[in-house]
């Protein structure tokens, strides 16, 4: 299964650290297709494609449109798809991803998220039915959920992705706007994987739910949940600028450092008060840290 990063002239100077996460933890190493305006530079890195879906983007109202008119021209039954600055944090768990693949070919399922939210918690009342319950946690959505489709990893029927991507739209109208269609869409349901009800239940691939890049938080980066010794690796190898990379976001964050720990963020989330996102980023991204 291809995986396809969507990018811009503006963000895609991350795709380096985002195409080495992908490379690492994908196990296998994938074919990965670019789809952008101006090409990037990038390393000479094997199995890395770049498409140009236009000379440049004219204009963001169109997002939509270019990749559209970029996936009607495939044949494949099923994609991965995500924007450019998503980071994979944990290897990808091979035995859901080929469970999850089988039942997406042989069900009329549009979109399955492949990480731990949305969550399969009680509290949000989006569990229609469990599909694998073991080592992996795997279920069918409830319609009339929010946030039915985004934009981070996740693996789409295509006719399904092209049918949502139909009408103009912005990256945000999209997560936003088209999930009123995806809600009334009686063709097809959707899936996700989770970590819960069990904190030991892995889902199909783990990777930090905010995105790297935020106009939130301008000129830096957030590598929460990411092990210390990759982001290390990875400032090594020059795909990341030390200077920049932040523990959080949006308003809510502190610097990164090489010694950061479980005993900071669990101090984080107890010094911001339960309501602080730290609460739920030390759930989430725990075990991430020594």
């Amino acid at each position: 299964m291809i995986i396809y990063l969507v990018t811009c002239d503006k963000t895609s100077y991350i795709l380096p650290a985002t195409i080495y996460l992908y490379k690492k933890f994908y196990r296998d190493t994938p074919l990965i297709r670019i789809l952008g305006f101006k090409k990037p530079l990038l390393p000479d890195w094997e199995n890395v494609e770049f498409i140009s879906l236009a000379p440049k983007q004219e204009t963001i109202q169109k997002w939509s449109k270019y990749i559209h008119d970029y996936l009607i021209t495939l044949e494949d039954e099923l994609i991965f798809f995500a924007l450019d600055d998503f980071f994979p944090i944990d290897y990808i768990n091979k035995e859901c991803l080929s469970y999850v693949l089988d039942y997406m070919k042989n069900n009329k399922v549009g979109f399955c998220n492949v990480s731990q939210e949305p969550s399969s918690c009680k509290k949000r009342n989006e569990v229609d039915n469990i599909l694998v319950d073991k080592n992996y946690f795997v279920y069918k959505r409830k319609k009339n959920v929010g946030y039915q489709l985004v934009l981070q990893p996740g693996i789409w029927n295509r006719k399904y992705l092209i049918e949502a991507l139909s009408i103009n739209v912005t990256p945000w109208q999209f997560e936003l706007n088209r999930a009123h269609w995806a809600n009334n869409n009686n063709n097809y349901y959707n899936i996700a994987t989770s970590n819960f009800p069990k904190e030991n239940h892995m889902c199909l691939m783990p990777y930090i739910e905010h995105s790297a890049l935020s106009s939130n938080w301008p000129n830096k980066i957030t590598v929460i949940g990411l092990k210390n010794n990759i982001v290390e690796e990875m400032i090594e190898n020059n795909l990341l600028d030390e200077k920049k990379l932040i523990i959080g976001g949006c308003d809510c964050y502190v610097k990164w450092s090489k010694s950061f720990s479980k005993n900071d963020l669990f101090n984080l989330s107890k010094m911001k008060g339960n309501n602080s996102p730290f609460c739920a980023w030390f759930i989430k991204y725990k075990t991430y840290y020594i």
